[in-house]
């Protein structure tokens, strides 16, 4: 029957026209001036692509840039010819096109960018939802957080490996002394306990980076950025969507910054958190939330019965800049969000990561292999490295296909990041020697002086990239690929 099921599927499927997305350029208005970004619309305008549970995605990729492309489905599981890299595909060139055609095997928020240059920076990506038959009991609301410059991309990496925004040129805006770290963190529910790892495990690296002994601080943010938006737009002229008083709304939140950590403030609401990347985790209750560059996270809130207008806000930590949407009951209303708040937010840390517990399938068995991944590099030379390596001179770790593999991430930089693996769902099990029953995910973040596992099985065949989802990191080494070998 399920064979029976899926051909009919494909055969709806060649009878329906896939769906087009262009990558094409749009002007938005940041600060007064215009601005030339990318983006991915269907021909109708609809931005990103949405399906639902079950689905095929049979999509045709057009490209409207001047130049050539690639996009990454990032989160899906999927076969490795249609995970839209330069591992796996030829780039598409400008005015060409490229069909992507396979089961969705996955459900919840997800996303698409480029994977080509620079062209994510340019925000060269959309939403990819796929829905459930529970998500007509919400009103589903995208909020994807993005950072902007008015520099061209690759100006902004020629200055940091140039050593022109080097951390000690620029400490104010880029990096955070211990004690800032311990701000107010109102909401996150946070227990003493928790404290002293974050203590131990983020920030106390930090005080003996280098062997020096000296109260160096962790590196936050290594742009400065013109402006944080939300959906293109700016908190000076925030999208304003309209809910239902006494209804809940599903906000599905994508971190699509190029190097910006968030933590989401609902304002006056509470939330339930119900997935992370795309999986259900037992609900999570609270007003503030964590957020990693890649990362997504689905939470729902009630808007009250009386109803009433409600900012919904992302902070960048190490910050006062802030972005963000607002939810209203209102009809036609205009309003404007503040850029700042009105204190600098504290770097991401594990408290949110240790409370998260799937509540989907995994089977918990041995690794058959134990892969070690080592995280290092500065922001002066400006160069960072997987186990001593930049891309693309890397020696990718090699496993047989059916293994049960555990990644095992040791950051040894001064800087958080956020390690993906494409192609694969895997489980988040330790967090500095902390064993939990953690949950899928396709991205981690991996504080500094941390160690984090996450296991998998290594059941999709090919070479599948593994890299800092920080932007400016993947071109200056922070890439490898794990090579699965169905004859090893």
């Amino acid at each position: 029957m399920q064979k029976l099921s899926l051909l009919s599927l494909l055969l709806a499927n060649v009878m329906a026209a896939p769906v087009i997305l262009n990558v094409e350029y749009q002007n938005i208005v940041v600060n007064g001036k215009s601005a030339k970004v990318m983006t991915i619309k269907q021909a109708d305008g609809t931005w990103g692509y949405y399906a639902k549970s079950g689905d095929i995605f049979d999509v045709t990729v057009k490209n409207k840039l001047n130049e050539s492309t690639v996009i990454h489905w990032h989160g899906l599981e999927l076969p490795n010819n249609q995970d839209g890299t330069e591992l796996n595909q030829a780039e598409i060139p400008a005015n060409g096109e490229y069909h992507y055609q396979f089961p969705l095997k996955n459900n919840g928020t997800y996303w698409m960018h480029s994977h080509h240059g620079l062209q994510e920076i340019s925000l060269a990506e959309a939403p990819l939802i796929i829905e459930t038959p529970d998500d007509k009991n919400y009103q589903q609301v995208v909020v994807m957080f993005q950072d902007f410059s008015f520099k061209k991309p690759e100006q902004i990496l020629s200055e940091l490996t140039n050593g022109a925004q080097s951390s000690h040129d620029m400490h104010n805006m880029k990096m955070m002394e211990h004690n800032d770290t311990h701000d107010d963190m109102a909401g996150m529910d946070m227990d003493s306990d928790h404290e002293m790892e974050m203590e131990s495990g983020h920030a106390g690296m930090a005080m003996n980076h280098g062997g020096k002994g000296s109260a160096m601080a962790m590196d936050l943010n290594d742009v400065k950025y013109d402006a944080f938006l939300t959906n293109y737009h700016t908190p000076q002229a925030p999208q304003i969507t309209q809910v239902t008083a006494g209804k809940k709304v599903k906000l599905r939140f994508i971190n699509g910054s190029a190097s910006s950590g968030y933590w989401i403030d609902l304002g006056k609401l509470s939330g339930t958190a119900l997935a992370v990347d795309g999986h259900a985790i037992k609900p999570l209750k609270a007003n503030k939330f964590q957020l990693s560059e890649g990362q997504r996270i689905d939470i729902v809130v009630n808007i009250p019965t009386s109803g009433g207008t409600f900012p919904i806000l992302g902070q960048v930590e190490g910050l006062k800049s802030q972005t963000g949407l607002v939810l209203t009951t209102q009809k036609n209303l205009k309003t404007t969000l503040s850029p700042e708040a009105t204190t600098v937010a504290p770097a991401l840390n594990d408290t949110q990561e240790l409370k998260l517990q799937s509540t989907e399938k995994f089977v918990n068995k041995p690794a058959d292999r134990i892969l070690k991944y080592t995280l290092t590099g500065n922001m002066s030379p400006y160069v960072w490295q997987i186990n001593g390596q930049s891309w693309p001179n890397v020696t990718p770790l090699i496993v047989k296909s059916g293994q049960r593999i555990e990644m095992d991430f040791t950051n040894k930089s001064m800087m958080s990041h956020p390690m993906h693996l494409h192609g694969y769902t895997f489980k988040v099990v330790e967090v500095n020697g902390h064993k939990i029953n953690g949950a899928l995910r396709d991205t981690v973040l991996i504080l500094p002086g941390e160690t984090v596992k996450v296991v998998f099985d290594a059941n999709q065949v090919g070479k599948w990239f593994l890299h800092c989802h920080l932007a400016w990191h993947m071109p200056t080494g922070m890439m490898t690929y794990l090579e699965v070998d169905p004859s090893k």
